[in-house]
């Protein structure tokens, strides 16, 4: 595989990492706890990282 693919590839499932992490701390900015919607939609959010990281490493080989 092209390396700058690849580096590409691990740049973004480390993005993926940062976001995760982010979204955690933005459900709990406006009140300091994470209601039942935000625990739903963290939920999500997780579920969709998780479906793109398979497939980037499925790509990465």
């Amino acid at each position: 595989m092209n390396t700058y693919i690849r580096m590409q590839l691990n740049n973004m499932m480390s993005y993926l990492n940062g976001f995760e992490q982010a979204c955690q701390m933005a459900a709990c900015e406006d009140d300091g706890r994470i209601d039942k919607q935000e625990r739903k939609q963290l939920d999500q959010i997780k579920k969709a990282c998780r479906q793109f990281r398979a497939e980037l490493e499925r790509i990465a080989g």
